[in-house]
């Protein structure tokens, strides 16, 4: 029997091939000029197809958003003339997020998706059962992790940026998450959980640091010193996950009672 296949009337706009859904710039200005050369010029003329008089969206970092209406000047370039939008409330959630440093690419793509579903913060740290040439990757010896988190925000159709820091250890890692209010503490354990995540009953809009060890897991020290400061033990299931996984999965869990927040206020 032959399968069948469903095809949508209309084909998509290329925007829904276009990994971003806005430009982050450093700066506010009144225009840009992008260059031929320049990646977004690149995706904006040969992925979207971008005409005169088009408009794409925009922001600043932690700033507001804008609409950049585009010329062709020629010679392959593009010049935005931007119209500013009225600010806009921070979106982060007040989650942070610590991880054991894995391999890079587990990395770069945590670093999106953390981005992406609005953490506040995130803090690597190098595990006991951890590689320590992780530490020394190009994603964190260049500004590639910052360009991972950009894709993350761009992605998410926002402007605010969650703050990101490498520790040598868990300890320096905890000593670092001190803040004015207490949040949440949970860690994920395959091991040693009583309990499933989705058993906690976060409450609405309360702080959560959210704990995850590396690929191999947390090591004995390691589970002694979170339970000294007060960390609770949770699982996500009998099934071994990536790490990537797992931290998505999680999130989506911790989350979801912001998102209740949200579309209530809608």
């Amino acid at each position: 029997m032959q399968g069948s296949f469903l095809f949508p009337a209309t084909l998509p706009s290329p925007l829904a091939f276009f990994p971003l859904n806005l430009l982050l710039l450093d700066k506010r200005v009144s225009s840009l000029f992008l260059p031929k050369d320049d990646p977004r010029t690149v995706h904006l003329l040969g992925v979207l197809k971008v005409r005169e008089g088009d408009e794409i969206d925009l922001a600043v970092r932690n700033g507001p958003k804008g609409k950049g209406m585009v010329s062709l000047p020629g010679e392959g370039a593009i010049k935005l003339e931007i119209r500013w939008l009225e600010p806009h409330p921070r979106d982060l959630h007040p989650v942070r997020l610590i991880l054991g440093l894995a391999r890079p690419q587990t990395c770069r793509k945590i670093l999106e998706q953390a981005s992406a579903l609005g953490v506040e913060r995130m803090a690597f740290f190098e595990a006991e059962k951890g590689e320590p040439s992780y530490a020394q990757s190009s994603l964190w010896q260049t500004h590639e992790w910052m360009e991972r988190i950009d894709r993350g925000i761009e992605q998410s159709f926002s402007s605010f940026i969650p703050s990101c820091t490498v520790y040598s250890s868990l300890e320096e890692t905890l000593a670092s998450e001190r803040t004015a209010r207490d949040p949440r503490k949970v860690a994920l354990d395959n091991y040693e959980s009583p309990e499933p995540l989705s058993a906690v009953g976060i409450e609405r809009g309360s702080p959560v640091l959210l704990a995850l060890g590396p690929e191999r897991g947390w090591s004995a020290a390691e589970r002694e010193l979170l339970r000294s400061v007060n960390f609770e033990f949770r699982h996500l299931g009998e099934r071994v996950l990536r790490l990537e996984t797992a931290a998505v999965a999680a999130l989506g869990i911790v989350l979801a009672s912001y998102w209740g927040e949200d579309s209530e206020s809608r």
